[in-house]
């Protein structure tokens, strides 16, 4: 049977499509294969090839490094500063507060001085103190008498084996205390009596009413009772 030129032409071009697909899954499969191999060959190659020494990282090595604990470095104490010591002033002496005055009376040295209320007089020299109390009665001066209604006015006398010295101070109790009494043994710094009042020395009473000082005082000289110049004597001291 003849075929038309119209079927003969539509078989043909079948004919092509059909070869060209078989072409095409040819290609398909072929590179399927191939690709399966070349997978294979990695494989192989992986699995036989010796294994790589595995290379330790900075990191890895520091991790595995065990790390040693510094001591910490025990304080150094602070040293110890000694305190300066504060520098004990030196003890300034009082000065005292006496005034030495020369004076004179029928002829003879005296010595005026002049205290502080509260002024304590000390004795110059060791010895023993003798007290005589004296009054004026009647324009007259007394010792040993007692009128009460009048004052009383000490003398006190302080007498070593070569010096002799007399104080006339004011009026006792009034303005004078006795500390030591008639016999008493006094050492050099040992309290004689103490200016309380600042009545004037029974000179003003006894003989000169422009006294002021507190306290008359003589000095002489034993055993031949010679006066000494009592200002000096005094202001020495």
């Amino acid at each position: 049977m003849r075929l038309s030129p119209e079927l003969r032409s539509a078989l043909q071009t079948v004919g092509n499509a059909s070869i060209g697909v078989g072409l095409g899954m040819s290609v398909l499969v072929v590179a399927f294969v191939v690709s399966q191999f070349a997978a294979g060959q990695g494989n192989v190659a992986q699995a036989t090839s010796s294994p790589a020494p595995p290379v330790a990282s900075a990191a890895s090595v520091a991790i595995a490094t065990p790390t040693l604990s510094t001591p910490s470095p025990s304080p150094t104490p602070a040293p110890t500063i000694a305190p300066t010591p504060t520098p004990t002033a030196s003890p300034t002496a009082t000065p005292d507060p006496l005034i030495v005055e020369a004076y004179s009376s029928g002829g003879k040295r005296y010595a005026a001085l002049r205290v502080p209320v509260g002024y304590v007089f000390l004795a110059p020299i060791a010895g023993t103190v003798r007290v005589a109390l004296y009054q004026l009665i009647d324009g007259q001066v007394r010792v040993g008498s007692s009128v009460p209604s009048l004052p009383f006015f000490p003398y006190v006398t302080l007498e070593s084996t070569d010096r002799r010295v007399i104080y006339r101070p004011a009026a006792l109790n009034a303005d004078t205390e006795l500390l030591l009494k008639n016999g008493d043994r006094a050492e050099v710094g040992t309290a004689l009596f103490k200016t309380i009042g600042d009545g004037a020395s029974s000179w003003r009473t006894f003989y000169d009413r422009g006294m002021t000082a507190n306290v008359i005082a003589s000095v002489a000289a034993l055993p031949s009772g010679a006066e000494l110049d009592p200002v000096a004597f005094f202001t020495a001291r």
